[in-house]
């Protein structure tokens, strides 16, 4: 499944957003762990015991003009908050589940190697019991049973010689059964250990599935609060809000990764913002990221937390245009840097993409591909 979340948003209102709240309403946020080889360990198992998030407290409602934009950027930072800790729980899910399929498909080899060790030892085991067989037969086990009784030590060299050269022949045998023994164990133990991962990945992405749920349903929450604030604002108070834009720049005319993202990222200025989308007919912040550097060959997390996380970090009086710009701690925004002091980015709810001015108090770290 994908699922996608939405960025935490700039209020238009303001000539930059507000400064990062230390003390944000939810503070959780998730990375992206790759998906293990079919030999990796066991998932860690989930806390089957651990208690649900409590939903968002719902905002009373406003009674002056003043409290419902104050109130607006509240919650509208909240809700893009929420929405990209869901887009970081999908990431989380769709890694579970490829660790699944890998794990299981990991079984099956696992399982036809140990029939085939033990298949070998069956026959080894077989030879052997025939050579035993046939030194009963020819009374060679009489005489060793003789050896061991006699007193005379020439007669105990002369035996012992007659009964290595007999052995001889099924030395090659018998070592062969002693090593394959050793495989046969290791082989199921190989086997059972695949089924007991896959069943503990299993049990980690029902978990995670379930965190995914409850991160959903938080989001919803504050998205619906913050989409009836917004019904309730003038087209004034709209345009007043969504005024916070910067002219484009000129886009650099080199290559490189970031600047194929810009550059695609530009042609999608003026699409809506919408929770959780992830385009081409409108954007969430993180979608518009995650969007453009698709166009540009690059498959990048979903989530901006996520985001935050790949590449190399950058300072902000080294940005360069193409570099992921991030606001707010925990990172809960995200756009792309485009020269002389702007990037482009999906605000907010009620806006579109655009490029602003980027704001040195929510800005909290840059990264280059």
């Amino acid at each position: 499944m994908a699922l996608l979340l939405v960025p935490v948003s700039v209020s238009p209102a303001l000539a930059e957003p507000a400064p990062p709240d230390p003390n944000p309403p939810t503070s959780e946020t998730a990375a992206n762990p790759a998906a293990p080889a079919p030999n990796a360990p066991a998932p860690d198992a989930p806390n089957a015991d651990a208690p649900s998030p409590a939903p968002p407290t719902p905002t009373p409602t406003p009674t002056t003009a003043a409290d419902a934009q104050k109130q607006l950027d509240a919650v509208q930072k909240d809700a893009e908050a929420l929405t990209e800790q869901w887009h970081a729980a999908t990431d989380d899910v769709d890694t579970k589940k490829d660790q699944v399929k890998a794990l299981q498909a990991a079984i099956a080899p696992a399982q036809e190697a140990a029939d085939k060790a033990k298949t070998d030892e069956e026959n080894y085991r077989q030879q052997i019991d025939m050579f035993s067989l046939s030194a009963l037969d020819s009374g060679n086990l009489d005489e060793f049973s003789a050896l061991l009784d006699s007193s005379d030590p020439q007669q105990f060299l002369d035996q012992m010689s007659a009964l290595q050269t007999l052995a001889a022949d099924h030395k090659d045998i018998l070592d062969k059964l002693l090593a394959v023994v050793g495989t046969t164990k290791q082989a199921r133990e190989d086997a059972d250990a695949a089924v007991t991962r896959a069943e503990a990945a299993v049990t980690a992405a029902d978990a995670a599935e379930k965190e995914l749920g409850a991160r959903k349903k938080e989001a919803e929450i504050r998205i619906d609060e913050a989409e009836k604030l917004l019904d309730r604002l003038s087209p004034a108070q709209r345009r007043d809000r969504n005024g916070n834009s910067a002219s484009a720049p000129a886009l650099p005319s080199g290559g490189g990764v970031g600047v194929a993202a810009l550059k695609a990222a530009a042609t999608q200025a003026g699409k809506p913002y919408v929770w959780g989308a992830s385009g081409p007919g409108s954007y969430d912040c993180s979608g518009l990221t995650s969007w453009a550097f698709k166009q540009a060959g690059v498959t990048l997390p979903r989530s901006s937390s996520a985001q935050a996380g790949i590449g190399k970090s950058v300072s902000f009086d080294q940005l360069q245009p193409g570099d992921l710009v991030f606001y707010y701690s925990p990172v809960s925004h995200v756009g792309i840097y485009a020269g002389n002091g702007t990037y482009i980015n999906a605000p907010q709810s009620g806006d579109v993409v655009k490029f602003q001015k980027v704001s040195t108090s929510a800005f909290s770290g840059a990264r280059r591909l």
